[in-house]
Order: C-alpha cells, then structure tokens, then sequence
C-alpha cells in the first residue's frame, strides 16, 4: 500500500505507513500536526492548500533541519570526519546527509510543497 503526494509537476510516494519518513517526528521530538495527517490518513484521499499547505511546508522544513542535525551528531560521535576545519566537515556531513534515502524523500515533499504553493494550487494525498 502507498500514499501518493502529487503537486502540479511533481510527486512524492510513501511506501507503507511504517516508513522511516513518518516516524522522524516521533523520533525527533517534533510535533508536526499537518505531517502527521499524512500518516493519520495514510489510506484515505484529501488536499492540502492554503494555510494548511504553508504550514506542512514549514514543518517539512523544520524536519529536515532537524534531521540533518541528528545525522551531523551521529556521524561526529562516530568519528566519520577526522577534519578539524569546520567547512571540510560542513562538507562532508552535507555529503552524507544527502545521501541518505529519507533526507532525500523529504527535500522532494519540501520541493513538491514549494511549487505547489508557488502555483497557488493544490496539494493531492491518496492513499492507495
């Protein structure tokens, strides 16, 4: 089962209701009420526009901020970056970070997020 998040020229697809992305603000601490509705209404069909979509933009950018710092603090306490220059290091966890699967599912909302409100449109989620 997957939830689709469709904006004018893009989407973004959540494979289950147990992927990582919709665990992160539990994880983090955060209190994220317009993402939450995301796994709330995992299998169900509505639109997001307006304030409510200004705000999922927020807190998908408050999340992705949140989970950059996360990694940063993991991969520094894991001596990944032997580098004492703060910008060699800045670098490197930029790197990483990006890689990552999760991160990369988030910058696409937040990019799927920031046309759709560019546009004055509508975001779609449905559940499948």
């Amino acid at each position: 089962m997957a939830f689709v998040i469709s904006g004018p020229h893009s989407q973004v697809s959540i494979d289950a209701l147990d992927a990582p992305i919709l665990e992160l603000p539990e994880r983090l601490d955060l209190e994220l009420p317009q993402f939450a509705r995301i796994a709330d209404c995992f299998t169900a069909t509505f639109e997001v526009a307006g304030t409510e979509l200004r705000q999922l933009s927020d807190e998908v950018f408050r999340l992705i901020d949140k989970f950059r710092a996360h990694k940063e603090t993991q991969l520094k306490s894991l001596g990944m970056v032997e580098s004492s220059d703060p910008v060699v290091q800045a670098t490197v966890f930029d790197e990483i970070v990006r890689r990552n699967p999760v991160h990369q599912q988030l910058e696409e909302l937040l990019a799927c997020c920031k046309q759709t409100i560019a546009e004055d449109a509508t975001l779609r989620c449905e559940g499948a």
